[in-house]
C-alpha cells in the first residue's frame, strides 16, 4: 500500500507520458528499505523517516520527494497476495463465498462446508508461501522502478531480504532457489540503503505477546511459540548484513524509539546529502 504525505499521489501522476518524459531527466530516487523481525519497530521507524523527510521540505513538482510503501503489497495483485499470506482465513473464505456456485469453481462450496465444520486446513507448503511473496514482488518492483526513475525516493517496509530470512532461514527453503526467484521478480532492482532493526528473539516474543493472537498474521501465530524459528531468521538477517555491509546498517532495535530515529536520520542524511 502506498502512503503519501500529501493528496497528490506520484503513482497517479506518473500515468502522464508528457510528465514522465520531464521526470526522466531528473536524478533517480533512492530506495531505502527497512528490514527486521516482527515487532522490531520498522513500521514505526519507516513512518518517522517519511515524516522527517517531509519536514525537510524536500519537494518535487509539488509533491514531497518521498513515498512510503510496503511489501508484500503496493499493487492490486500484491495486496491480494498480502491478504492471503497474512489472513488466509478471512480472505479465502470471502473468495469462496463470492464465487461459490460458479461452474469454474465446483470445489468452493465443499471448502466452505469444511470451514464451517472447523475442518479446513489453511496451512500451505513453504513453496506455496514463497511463490505468493514472489508474485507480489514481481508486480511491486516495476512500480518502484517507475517511481524511482521519476526522482522520488522510496521508503519500503520490507523487500526480498525478508524472504531470504523467513522462507530461507526460518522455513528452510533452499536459498539458491529463493535467490533465483528474487532475481526474476526484482528485475535488477537494488536498494541503496537497508536499515536492519535487530532485536533479540526474547524481545520480539515479548512484544508479540502483548499484541494478542487476533492481531498476529497467520505465520506469526504459527511460529510464535517456536523460538528456534526466529533464531534462524535473525541469524540469516545478520549473515546477509555482513555479506552486504556497504548497503546495510544494523541498528539495535531495543533502544528508545527517539534514539533509533536519530541514528536512522543521520544515515539517511548522509545518503541524500541533507545538511
Amino acid at each position: 500500500m502506498l502512503r503519501f504525505s500529501n493528496n497528490s499521489a506520484p503513482y497517479n501522476r506518473l500515468k502522464s507520458t508528457e510528465k514522465e518524459d520531464k521526470m526522466s531527466r531528473k536524478a533517480r530516487g533512492k530506495l531505502i528499505v527497512f528490514e527486521g523481525m516482527d515487532g522490531c519497530g520498522k513500521g514505526t521507524q519507516a513512518m518517522k523517516l517519511q515524516e522527517y523527510l517531509h519536514s525537510k521540505s524536500l519537494r518535487f513538482a509539488g509533491n514531497t520527494l518521498s513515498v512510503l510503501m510496503h511489501e508484500p503489497g503496493g499493487t492490486p495483485y500484491g495486496e491480494t497476495s498480502r491478504s492471503i499470506l497474512k489472513e488466509p482465513e478471512k480472505t479465502m473464505t470471502a473468495i469462496f463465498e463470492k464465487l461459490k456456485g460458479h461452474s469454474d469453481y465446483p470445489l468452493f462450496q465443499r471448502f466452505l462446508n469444511l470451514i464451517e465444520a472447523g475442518e479446513f486446513d489453511f496451512n500451505r507448503t513453504p513453496a506455496c508461501e514463497l511463490f505468493l511473496f514472489e508474485a507480489s514482488r514481481a508486480e511491486y518492483a516495476p512500480l518502484l522502478n517507475k517511481i524511482l526513475k521519476s526522482g522520488i525516493h522510496v521508503i519500503s517496509d520490507r523487500l526480498h531480504y525478508s524472504t531470504l530470512a523467513y522462507q530461507g532461514g526460518g522455513r528452510g527453503f533452499p536459498i539458491k532457489y529463493i535467490n533465483l526467484m528474487n532475481e526474476i521478480a526484482l528485475g535488477g532492482l537494488t536498494a541503496d540503503l537497508v536499515i536492519l532493526l535487530d532485536i533479540p528473539v526474547e524481545v520480539m516474543r515479548d512484544r508479540m505477546s502483548r499484541e494478542g493472537d487476533d492481531k498476529l498474521a497467520h505465520f506469526e501465530r504459527k511460529y510464535k511459540d517456536d523460538p528456534m524459528f526466529f533464531e534462524r531468521v535473525r541469524k540469516t538477517y545478520l549473515k546477509i548484513a555482513r555479506k552486504e555491509r556497504k548497503r546495510f546498517v544494523v541498528i539495535d532495535g531495543d533502544q528508545p524509539v527517539s534514539i533509533i530515529s536519530d541514528q536512522i536520520q543521520a544515515r539517511v542524511d548522509e545518503l541524500l546529502g541533507i545538511e
